[in-house]
């Protein structure tokens, strides 16, 4: 049987090479052969070394001889997982953590790196982080709340009275929200389902959301596979809540992929009208008709397309959703690897966010509604962007968006999703009327 932290271990020097955190430890639990709760462990360690690796190279370098970059890799996975099972992890005892992970550095061939390591955790267990040790503030949010100082920086200057709680709350964990597929049945019957399997489930504030708490993986359950159901946070069903689309009109969800947002517009739509799911990776439109498919979707089509570019088949809309890519940093607690993001292709996602906005413009007819929306709290993403959109578009106006029973509403017209306050992932939504 394979051994837990040595898979953790394993996963973490992956994701260091470039990799995506949720794809490398599925990767590594499709292949682990252990029980569920130890593949449960390897979630838990991995996922938070990623979340707390900021911190934990800050207390880690406190201890060194020598940079951690200069460590070899595995030694330096084996560290950093070994400090956050000690420091975060409840379940494990500190000197049980650095006992193992002494054992896993000979195992894993690195004899002669044990008495270090066995030394560097013992030191770093009793390490505790002051900001009078930081003579930059910056530098103190970024290691304290474990963000680059690019991401800890942008909060401090946007969010001067809510960065600490914008940050905190990024580590807090949640249960997996889901959509009820209200094509096939009722928020009360999957309820029913769920608890019947063992799970806890409890309403969401949006209609037909539930969070559910389940061991190991949710998708394994029947429900799912019978398409009750799909896994989508309570924020994004809330923008396609605001777009509301009707039966027979014609929509557009311009960046679908995987298609959680588009299978709940066709649940509005009553599965009747035309409904166009695009994105403009065309490994990923497989991802749309798989769920498409499992939830009997039946008014959706699917195509690749670019969001930015104008595309004739798409005019006179009823109503657009324009869910684009960002910097994601309204949901660092499910993406921990967005911590580390130094921001750098910044200027270049808000000029694709700007394109992306005034194209999805054109398509939509008169008295037709827009929704623009993103998962980050940055302002120059949000509505700076939608203000300077309505600045050259008259034939536009801004609305408070309907229906929203959370949020906090700036310019009286957009809503912001703090996660902390909502305890949902951190979102921003613009609801556009065209005018003429």
């Amino acid at each position: 049987m394979m051994n837990p932290r040595r898979t953790a271990v394993t996963a973490l020097l992956k994701q260091e090479k470039n990799g995506y955190s949720n794809l490398v430890l599925k990767s590594a639990l499709e292949k682990f052969d252990g029980t569920q709760r130890d593949a449960a462990f390897v979630s838990a360690i991995f996922y938070g070394t990623v979340e707390r690796q900021i911190t934990l190279d800050y207390m880690l370098s406190k201890c060194l001889t020598k940079p951690l970059n200069k460590l070899d890799p595995e030694i330096r996975a084996i560290l950093r997982s070994g400090l956050y099972q000690a420091k975060y992890l409840d379940s494990v005892p500190a000197p049980s953590a650095i006992d193992e992970s002494v054992k896993l550095t000979r195992k894993m061939g690195k004899t002669s790196a044990a008495g270090m390591v066995n030394a560097v955790l013992r030191k770093a267990c009793s390490f505790e982080i002051s900001e009078g040790d930081f003579a930059d503030k910056t530098e103190f949010i970024s290691v304290k709340y474990s963000v680059s100082q690019p991401i800890a920086r942008l909060f401090m200057s946007t969010a001067p009275q809510e960065y600490e709680n914008i940050l905190s709350a990024a580590f807090t964990k949640r249960c997996v929200c889901v959509r009820v597929n209200t094509l096939v049945t009722t928020a009360e019957k999957l309820t029913a389902t769920l608890e019947h399997a063992g799970a806890t489930v409890t309403a969401g504030s949006v209609k037909n959301s539930l969070y559910v708490s389940v061991k190991g993986d949710i998708t394994a359950l029947k429900p799912f596979k019978d398409g009750c159901f799909h896994v989508q946070g309570e924020s994004s069903q809330l923008a396609c809540l605001a777009l509301s689309p009707k039966a027979g009109e014609k929509v557009l969800d311009l960046c679908a992929a995987p298609g959680g947002k588009s299978a709940t517009l066709a649940q509005y739509m009553d599965n009747k009208g035309e409904l166009f799911s695009c994105d403009r990776a065309e490994n990923r439109l497989s991802l749309i008709k798989s769920l498409f498919d499992r939830c009997r979707v039946h008014c959706g089509q699917i195509s690749q397309n670019d969001a930015a570019v104008y595309n004739r088949e798409f005019e006179n809309a009823d109503c657009v959703l324009c869910d684009v890519p960002c910097s994601g940093l309204g949901v660092m607690a499910k993406k921990p690897d967005i911590r580390l993001n130094t921001l750098d292709e910044l200027p270049q996602l808000i000029a694709l966010q700007k394109r992306i906005l005034e194209t999805s413009s054109r398509y939509v007819k008169k008295g037709g509604r827009l929704v623009y929306s993103t998962c980050t709290l940055n302002p120059d993403e949000n509505e700076n962007n939608v203000l300077d959109f309505l600045s050259k578009h008259s034939d536009f106006k801004a609305v408070k968006a309907p229906n929203l029973p959370n949020g906090d509403v700036i310019n009286e017209k957009f809503t912001v999703l703090n996660p902390f306050y909502t305890k949902t992932d951190g979102f921003f939504i613009a609801y556009l009327e065209r005018l003429w």
